[in-house]
């Protein structure tokens, strides 16, 4: 017989070794999840336009909570690497490709190698407002990680500025504005376009006030007063199907569709301006690429308008949201050429009800959730990490010079912000 506090003692030990085992498979469940995170937030939060667009303190529960769809391309990037680690040489950069390369260390960011920037093919010459747009959002992202979430990974990565990646770095993993869906692309990883910082040119000095603008506007044009017409401006000469859907369009009595020019009083199409919180007074808007994706298509989804599109061919970091049909429909697809159009146009002239339909859905899902200023921050931050679980090397703040001495490799970013294009190292 077992004496009774030896079988006390055997119980208690059981106990304690029972509990050991849970405690260790709950342990290495969580730490194995891609969201090794404690909550510290309540059960039943529950993300707000209202109150919660423009917070980019929130948690990354927070922001799974919030953009629970948003980070389709990150997991498709860390996919097509097909278990490969990134490389320092995949990263590297060459002078004057509309390139930066910079680094992440310790919770503060540097560029590590500018390329002389200035000296590329940027369109509308606008290279300053892609750089520091771009940085500042990185920045943005970092600096208001809140503390309940684990420090920020060291990584380091290289940017294009140019509409056209590929024309920048021909080979090598890097983040873009763009993308199109083929292996030349494979390794090209989608990042926010500079103007959810600032696009001066287009009169949208923040993103987040040209948001609110429009949410103002729409709060006091309901549907039935908009202009029943379809809407477009642009320059025809950056594609052959903006020549069509002016030449499909022309002369009819739904279309507010004209070519402008920019800049040129001599011009007559230079009058048909108009500014990006016009367009979402129409029940409908046309969304056209150029020489690649088009800024404009982010604008025209915070419209409460019915989006009608060619096939895109080109990639950003929200288009896999875009809903052709089935209940969650929020755009219109026209052929390549905008032959249907006209059709098109007809059918919803006669089925109002389902353009308005297509119109709510784009408004809640992109102007009032995932293009608002907190979904584009929780998406920067889940880009730094997803690149650190593919990071195949350990990112240093440090080298040694010619001498032998201690120097840091790259320029903090609020010195490169202060004086770029001057070499903020360089003191007169």
């Amino acid at each position: 017989m077992i004496p009774k506090g030896f079988r006390h003692s055997f119980t208690s030990l059981a106990f304690y070794i029972s509990t050991f085992v849970i405690f260790s498979q709950l342990w290495s469940l969580w730490t194995q999840s891609s969201h090794p995170y404690l909550s510290y937030i309540p059960s039943s939060w529950q993300f707000n336009a209202d109150v919660h667009a423009n917070v980019h303190t929130l948690s990354n529960e927070q922001c799974d909570i919030a953009f629970p769809k948003l980070y389709h391309s990150l997991d498709a990037s860390v996919k097509r690497r097909n278990g490969r680690k990134i490389g320092r040489d995949e990263i590297s950069i060459q002078q004057g490709r509309c390139m930066l390369r910079v680094l992440i260390y310790g919770g503060e960011l540097f560029v590590v190698d500018s390329g002389a920037p200035e000296q590329c093919y940027v369109t509308n010459g606008n290279e300053r407002e892609r750089i520091l747009g771009t940085l500042a959002q990185i920045d943005r992202s970092i600096s208001t990680a809140p503390s309940s979430d684990p420090a920020m990974p060291n990584v380091e990565f290289s940017l294009t500025l140019d509409d056209l990646p590929r024309r920048s770095k021909g080979h090598g993993a890097f983040f873009a504005y763009t993308r199109n869906d083929s292996v030349e692309y494979d390794d090209i990883w989608l990042m926010p376009n500079y103007a959810y910082w600032s696009w001066n040119y287009t009169h949208a000095p923040s993103w987040n006030s040209i948001r609110r603008e429009i949410m103002d506007a729409e709060t006091e044009l309901p549907w039935y007063k908009k202009d029943p017409r379809v809407v477009w401006r642009g320059k025809i000469k950056m594609a052959q199907l903006r020549s069509e859907l002016v030449r499909v369009s022309e002369g009819k009595s739904w279309s507010d569709i004209r070519p402008v020019v920019i800049n040129n009083p001599n011009d007559q199409h230079t009058k048909d301006v108009m500014n990006l919180r016009q367009f979402c007074g129409y029940k409908f808007t046309v969304q056209t690429e150029g020489t690649s994706y088009s800024g404009r298509l982010k604008y025209l989804q915070l419209c409460r308008s019915a989006l009608i599109t060619h096939p895109l061919e080109w990639q950003e970091f929200h288009t896999h949201l875009m809903r052709v049909a089935g209940p969650q429909i929020n755009y219109i697809e026209a052929s390549e050429n905008f032959g249907n159009l006209e059709s098109a146009m007809e059918y919803y002239k006669e089925h109002d009800n389902e353009a308005e339909e297509i119109a709510r859905n784009s408004y809640e899902t992109f102007a009032r959730r995932y293009l608002t200023p907190a979904a584009v921050t929780c998406y920067w931050r889940r880009i730094l990490w997803t690149w650190a679980s593919v990071q195949g090397f350990e990112p240093e703040l440090y080298t040694r010079d010619s001498n032998g001495h201690k120097v840091m490799r790259g320029t903090p970013w609020t010195a490169f912000a202060a004086n770029w294009p001057q070499d903020p190292s360089k003191i007169p």
